[in-house]
């Protein structure tokens, strides 16, 4: 029997349709743009620290970087063990990692993943189901280690994922290259031409504390609400920690300035994934007490990754970490301020989240090689 051909046009269509209802979930690795990217692992890296803890010296010329997944993971350790972490010939790191300064109190439940359980209870598959109950099966996990043939009976895994995305409700524009020290970078704020962005973009930037043009904080409002990104111009303290507490003092005890006429903004675009190991934290034995919940074991993998990138369309973050222990080894202004806010020279960038006093992420950029390079 011959169909009429608008029956068949009708049929296809609506085949084409319901085939579109239920596209594949995107990857949270889809997020992120190609554009400058730049992936490493930071051993090989001189100029570049990925840090266990904020609590380490800086200096104005080397990048360093922390984000709170390692020690997420940690506190889950710490909770499955039942008592702090205590190993033979224990490195100093560890005390400041058993300090747990940085919980999930500190984020909200939709952003991240952190779990520690044992092996005998089938670990893994623990984490991908509370990745996809989580995350709707968009995260892209790359650290999950495989399950192991012959576990041992209180062989466990901590692991801990945040993912976050602050995008910005209007983007800014892009500027010309910026001469950041002596390298050309691409970057994005008030553009290049004499057009005057419009209000709504620019309404997304609150100054804070602004000293001189070598000395100021920013805020830059992402479209959802409960997260704030800062990134601040300034002199590092002696630590990452002291110059991260140094510029949230300063927000908490100013009121957002007004924007003064002409402003610029140039903010260097970031592009990178970065990940290490962490040999300092590896092959340590555990020192369990007789109250513990587990017996001896040695921490055969303890590693991390950050994915970070910031562009004139916000902010992304996708972090991972993983802990696996075995039984084995392995002054007053009276008219308005310019406000030039050139991120021209050693920055911080902090990510938080509104209601909580320490960010989840930290990068003191202290040279060029994590900036995306301005294409000739």
């Amino acid at each position: 029997m011959n169909h009429h051909p608008w029956i068949a046009l009708g049929l296809m269509l609506g085949w084409m349709v319901y085939a579109k209802a239920d596209p594949p979930a995107a990857s949270h690795d889809d997020s992120f743009s190609p554009e400058g990217l730049f992936k490493a692992d930071v051993s090989s890296l001189k100029d570049t620290e990925l840090t266990a803890h904020p609590d380490v010296p800086l200096t104005g010329n080397k990048n360093v970087l922390w984000c709170g997944t390692l020690q997420l993971a940690w506190n889950e350790a710490v909770g499955l063990v039942g008592e702090k972490l205590h190993f033979v010939n224990q490195p100093p790191v560890v005390d400041l990692l058993n300090d747990e300064d940085f919980t999930k109190a500190d984020l909200d439940a939709a952003s991240y993943v952190a779990i520690a359980d044992f092996e005998r209870n089938s670990v893994e598959d623990e984490i991908h189901a509370a990745l996809e109950k989580t995350f709707q099966r968009t995260a892209s996990p790359e650290l999950i280690p495989p399950k192991p043939p012959h576990p041992g009976p209180d062989d466990f895994v901590a692991y801990a994922y945040l993912y976050k995305d602050l995008a910005f409700a209007h983007p800014f524009a892009d500027n010309d290259p910026l001469a950041f020290g002596t390298t050309q970078v691409k970057n994005f704020g008030t553009g290049s031409g004499p057009g005057h962005l419009p209000d709504e973009v620019m309404n997304q930037v609150s100054i804070y504390d602004y000293q001189s043009e070598d000395n100021f904080i920013i805020k830059l409002k992402p479209k959802a609400e409960g997260d704030e990104l800062v990134l601040a111009k300034l002199e590092p303290g002696a630590t990452l920690q002291a110059t991260v507490d140094s510029v949230l003092k300063r927000i908490a005890s100013h009121e957002p300035e007004e924007i003064g006429p002409s402003p610029q903004l140039a903010i260097p675009k970031l592009n990178f994934d970065l990940r290490r190991d962490f040999p300092e934290l590896e092959n340590l034995i555990l020192q369990p007490s007789a109250a513990a919940h587990v017996k001896k074991l040695v921490t055969s993998e303890v590693k991390q990754l950050v994915r970070f990138q910031l562009n004139e369309k916000g902010a992304i973050l996708k972090s991972e970490a993983t802990i696996v222990m075995t039984a084995t080894a392995m002054a007053p202004e009276y008219e308005p301020k310019r406000h030039i806010m050139i991120f021209d020279k050693p920055f911080l960038i902090l990510m938080k989240q509104t209601n909580s006093d320490r960010p989840y992420f930290a990068l003191w950029v202290g040279n060029a090689s994590l900036l995306m390079p301005a294409t000739k």
